[in-house]
């Protein structure tokens, strides 16, 4: 199993876009509507941009979080 990291930092002095997993999690983190699952994770967060039709656990994305 890979482990999450945690990308507050990150997200707090952003100027390029974040390369995340779908395991990662940060601080503003918020859940996205029809999450199945209640896991504090990137895949399932709102600013997780994620190929939603290819549901694989080690996809890469990108942190879509808006200051």
């Amino acid at each position: 199993m890979t482990s999450a990291i945690d990308h507050t930092d990150q997200v707090e002095r952003r100027v390029v876009a974040i390369p995340i997993k779908a395991t990662d999690t940060c601080g503003f983190y918020k859940m996205r509507e029809g999450a199945l699952l209640p896991v504090k994770a990137c895949w399932y967060c709102i600013h997780g941009d994620f190929q939603r039709d290819t549901p694989d656990p080690h996809q890469s994305g990108f942190c879509k979080f808006k200051k």
